[in-house]
């Protein structure tokens, strides 16, 4: 029992000189050293979305109105027709007859003798 009696003195004696023991002064901050080194260049980003697609162009202008075509060559004449039949000499009137010119071959109603 003394022995406990010893023991729990020694504890009590601890605690309470623990209790009244200042603490240690907080430590002073030195200067601030250099600065790092640069940090690494970062990665390329992403290619973004292609942009939506545009509105139609406007017409356009009619074109002006082309110029006047030359005028045409004039067309090759034509081959002669068919000679026509020759008819019947008409009958001379009343009171005369048919006369060839022997000189011109003309023929030519005469009046009878």
């Amino acid at each position: 029992m003394k022995t406990m009696l010893v023991i729990g003195t020694l504890l009590l004696a601890l605690l309470i000189a623990g209790c009244n023991v200042n603490p240690a002064p907080a430590a002073t901050v030195g200067p601030a050293g250099p600065p790092g080194q640069a940090g690494q260049a970062g990665q390329t980003g992403k290619t973004g979305q292609s942009g939506q697609q545009g509105d139609p162009g406007q017409s356009g202008q009619q074109g002006a109105t082309g110029q006047p075509g030359q005028t045409g060559d004039q067309g090759e004449t034509g081959e002669p027709g068919q000679q026509g039949r020759k008819g019947k000499d008409a009958p001379c009137p009343a009171g005369e007859h048919r006369y060839t010119d022997p000189n011109t071959g003309r023929v030519s109603c005469v009046r009878d003798y």
